[in-house]
């Protein structure tokens, strides 16, 4: 399993790592924290690192260009508490975002390290004003494009996720859309593939191949949306 000392790559989250974040969403708070700190840099950080590069590594073989950027992709343990009427001073799973670019860039791969809660999910998460108007547009003008990309998904045995927050009613603009075989897309705010995975899941080195798996999978769709974010 991973440690700090570790320099043969991802092996998987320890037990401890996992008894770590099971035991810290009972004990959020510094007191209980702070003597295990370097627990937590050990089992948690050291595995999270490791696993960010063996994954950008591998997603980079696929020819999917993913992988952390100037301000890394792993998120920090700290919750913002200031304007957050919960105060707990962490955050009980671990997260890793992977982009073109940087971790604030518009789509990539991402995946939430949870015990009994892990999954990953990879394209575009609640896109800005701009951005989708811009992908709702093409939709109505070219909509043959993203039935190609919805395509692609279901030949690789995805399909977009459901769940997000979406519009009940069609945006403002496009309600000649309404009968159209894409309407449900307009009333959505994010175009993600998303997959659960279990604490045995995490605890394995192969999650450094789903991860890969997930970004090929995924690509046709990012591809589709960075061409909007390149023309904005």
């Amino acid at each position: 399993m991973a440690t700090a000392a570790s320099t043969a790559g991802f092996d998987g989250f320890s037990p401890a790592a996992i008894k770590f974040l099971r035991d810290l969403a009972k004990h959020n708070d510094r007191t209980w924290f702070a003597p295990r700190k370097a627990l937590y840099e050990s089992e948690c950080l050291a595995a999270l690192n490791a696993l960010v590069a063996d994954a950008g590594a591998a997603l980079r073989k696929a020819k999917v260009p993913l992988g952390a950027g100037p301000k890394g992709a792993a998120f920090r343990i700290y919750r913002d508490v200031r304007f957050s009427p919960d105060k707990s001073p962490y955050k009980t799973n671990l997260g890793v975002f992977l982009t073109r670019s940087d971790r604030d860039a518009p789509g990539g791969l991402y995946i939430h390290i949870q015990p009994k809660n892990s999954f990953m999910g990879a394209g575009f998460y609640q896109l800005d004003k701009p951005l989708l108007q811009r992908w709702r547009q093409d939709m109505a003008t070219q909509p043959k494009r993203f039935t190609a990309v919805l395509r692609a998904l279901a030949k690789s045995g995805s399909a977009l996720s459901e769940g997000h927050e979406a519009l009940k009613r069609m945006p403002r603009g496009f309600e000649t859309q309404a009968e159209s075989a894409l309407a449900p897309h307009f009333k959505a705010g994010s175009f993600m593939i998303s997959e659960t995975l279990s604490d045995e899941d995490v605890m394995s080195p192969d999650l450094v191949d789903r991860m890969a798996a997930m970004g090929k999978r995924a690509k046709p769709l990012l591809d589709y949306g960075w061409g909007f974010v390149d023309t904005l």
